[in-house]
């Protein structure tokens, strides 16, 4: 499936397809009630799905592609932590 299809699917098909087909990668938080969850898909785009914790529901999906205009892997370095045998850049 290609980001453009991904796109035209309805709400409830797509987040059936990312929890289906997709690797849960990692965890954000937008704002205090708003968590977001990155997903990688098989044909190698990404997926946020937002969602409230105070509803408990899921706001919506929001995909892109790595590199792409509206990439948004950058959000998510600040959560990376390397293991302490990695030497620090200079």
């Amino acid at each position: 499936m290609t980001i453009e299809n991904f796109n035209h699917l309805s709400d409830e098909v797509q987040l059936a397809y990312v929890y289906n087909q997709g690797t849960y990668i990692a965890r954000r938080w937008d704002d205090v009630h708003q968590a977001v969850m990155l997903y990688q898909v098989p044909a190698g785009f990404f997926v946020e799905v937002n969602y409230d914790v105070d509803k408990n529901e899921v706001e919506f999906c929001f995909a892109f592609e790595a590199g792409g205009e509206d990439n948004r892997l950058p959000d998510y370095a600040m959560f990376v932590k390397l293991p302490d045998w990695v030497p620090d850049a200079e």
